[in-house]
């Protein structure tokens, strides 16, 4: 099995890496990114992976160029050729983007973007992480982007897709989030358990846990229920808050 991973060395992405190096199942793992996790080669080391690194094959690629005869289009499509499945894990804040339209650029339009290449390369699974409450009519900003994220990938149609959409996620980020962890603090430890489950704080391993499960078993024959289409799954936060990452493995 060959997977892709977009957004490898996010505080989601390098989970879903340590699960999958792990796997028999999987013999390759594609990661284009920004700019190298190192100066000369990826620091697998300060991304916790220790072992099955021989299995990575990180390739720097411009993002900006990723329109049809683009140095980064040739690229990625070359990378997904012969993918099972691909992971988006792409996201960021207002203040890491710098702006609104930045950060539609990166939670939507190159999500997006990147998913119409998987599907011209013949991928058939396509994995996304979205967010709680993602409403392309929402009131508010981020939430709009996230349900325009899933109304574009679902009118795709990926022989199966799979979203999920986590709350406030648990785990070091790479930059600076000064909101995220005064939330991380007030709800973590033994006050997690306190907070609703449809609301309560995941930790990023979990959400990996459930995108490498599902790319195991990936939605085929399952109908979603809130808009009745084949191969698409929706996990919700509530079923993140209560699982057990060893009882999906």
């Amino acid at each position: 099995m060959k997977v892709a991973v977009l957004g490898s060395t996010g505080l989601i992405g390098k989970n879903v890496l340590k699960l999958l190096v792990r796997l028999d199942q999987v013999v390759r793992v594609y990661c284009p990114v920004r700019k190298m996790p190192g100066d000369d080669a990826p620091d697998l080391a300060s991304m916790g992976i220790l072992e099955g690194s021989s299995k990575l094959n990180f390739e720097v690629v411009d993002f900006h160029t990723l329109r049809a005869e683009g140095e980064g289009h040739k690229k990625v499509l070359a990378g997904f050729l012969g993918c099972d499945a691909v992971v988006c894990c792409l996201g960021t804040t207002k203040k890491q983007a710098g702006s609104k339209a930045e950060q539609e650029r990166v939670d939507t339009r190159l999500p997006l973007m990147l998913a119409a290449i998987a599907k011209k390369a013949g991928v058939k699974h396509f994995l996304c992480v979205s967010a709680m409450g993602a409403d392309s009519h929402s009131p508010f900003f981020y939430n709009r982007l996230k349900g325009m994220l899933e109304e574009g990938l679902t009118m795709m149609n990926f022989e199966s897709l799979t979203l999920v959409r986590p709350s406030l996620l648990l785990g070091q980020h790479n930059d600076k989030r000064l909101g995220e962890e005064l939330l991380q603090k007030f709800f973590g430890g033994e006050r997690t358990m306190l907070v609703p489950s449809f609301f309560r704080p995941v930790a990023a391993g979990t959400v990996a846990a459930h995108l490498v499960t599902s790319i195991l078993k990936p939605p085929v024959d399952h109908i979603n229920v809130t808009d009745g289409v084949k191969g698409k799954r929706i996990i919700y936060n509530r079923v993140l808050a209560k699982t057990k990452i060893e009882q999906l493995f």
